[in-house]
């Protein structure tokens, strides 16, 4: 029985000699190259090697793809190919180095070619693609009107992987509260699923007070308040705000980013579907309704005095004023002023 629970048992993962894997999001590109040496490491008892693509030496690759004395394939991991660049004479070295190897690349070894992005590393990915490897590619965003998007999604599925729902307002909250890098954003998914409480569920409510003292979810606090034509509130959060040390360049950023939202919720054409109308003002679906009501207690004209407001108050913080507090006061009162048809 035991010959015979020998020849069912599962068969080795075949290895993959070459892999590359491209991506401009740092995050998204480890967790992939993670995930390759964890498959191959869990099956085989290998020897790991990090190397720098730009700091490689003449015959260093033949030596690392050598057979191990552990009996495994080698792993090497080959960071920052994309810097291997043919006009410069000083990787003259290394690329060469890189691009010998992948001429005849060891069946034996496991060498994944990490390429960050860009127009760089064009020769390395030729000669690689030729050498039949692998692509694993992670998509991120490329324009800036899209990553607020990708991070909704990126949340979404952080907790999703664990067994954690997130609503939608909790979602937005948080990227108010830790901004869109993906890093911070990755750690605060985590600290915040490992932190849940017993219904699994991560509400709006739990973001705030857990980031009750961030500065930008004031910021966004304020905004909203003197959107809505609460100026008296939105006054005192600032005073408040600013006593905590907030930052005074956050206020008109978060209050031009609310206006620009309203501008284009207000603007789109009438029957243009929610979904269409989100993705035009960078928002989620289900803000639309709530950002259409704030928008019919504005007009056109109040829109443009709030947003010149805004810019005013946003070049007296950066230097045009020497009292930087009362200038962000004055934007709070012309925009709550402004607010009204």
């Amino acid at each position: 029985m035991s010959g015979l629970r020998g020849m069912l048992a599962p068969m080795p993962t075949p290895l993959t000699p070459l892999t590359v894997v491209t991506g401009t999001e740092e995050l998204l590109v480890d967790r992939v190259v993670r995930a390759l040496v964890k498959s191959i490491v869990e099956s085989e008892d290998v020897e790991v090697q990090q190397l720098e693509a730009v700091a490689l030496g003449t015959g260093q690759l033949t030596v690392a793809t050598s057979p191990s004395l552990f009996g495994g394939p080698p792993v090497v991991v080959i960071q920052g190919v994309e810097q291997l660049v043919q006009s410069d004479s000083d990787l003259d070295a290394p690329l060469a180095e890189v691009l010998g190897y992948l001429a005849a690349p060891s069946p034996d070894a496991c060498v994944i070619l990490v390429h960050g992005g860009g127009n760089g590393g064009k020769a390395v990915l030729t000669a690689a693609k030729k050498a039949g490897a692998v692509t694993e590619a992670t998509p991120a965003p490329k324009k800036a009107g899209e990553i607020r998007s990708h991070r909704r999604q990126f949340v979404k599925e952080e907790f999703h992987s664990v067994d954690c729902s997130i609503s939608p307002q909790a979602i937005e909250a948080l990227l108010d509260a830790v901004g869109t890098n993906l890093r911070e954003v990755a750690a605060a998914c985590s600290q915040l699923a490992s932190d849940r409480g017993e219904s699994g569920r991560i509400d709006e409510d739990d973001i705030l007070r857990y980031y009750d003292g961030r500065a930008e979810v004031k910021t966004f606090d304020v905004a909203d308040r003197v959107i809505a034509g609460r100026t008296a509130e939105a006054l005192g959060l600032f005073r408040h705000a600013r006593d905590s040390g907030a930052p005074v360049v956050l206020f008109p950023a978060a209050l031009a980013r609310t206006l620009r939202q309203l501008a284009l919720v207000a603007t789109a054409p009438r029957g243009t579907p929610a979904a269409q109308v989100a993705a035009g003002a960078e928002i989620p679906d289900w803000k639309v309704k709530q950002v259409m009501e704030s928008a019919s207690h504005w007009s056109e004209d109040g829109l443009v005095r709030a947003i010149r407001a805004v810019a005013e108050a946003d070049a007296a913080v950066k230097g045009g004023e020497a009292d930087a507090d009362y200038a962000l006061e004055r934007m709070l009162i012309t925009v709550g002023r402004s607010r009204g048809r």
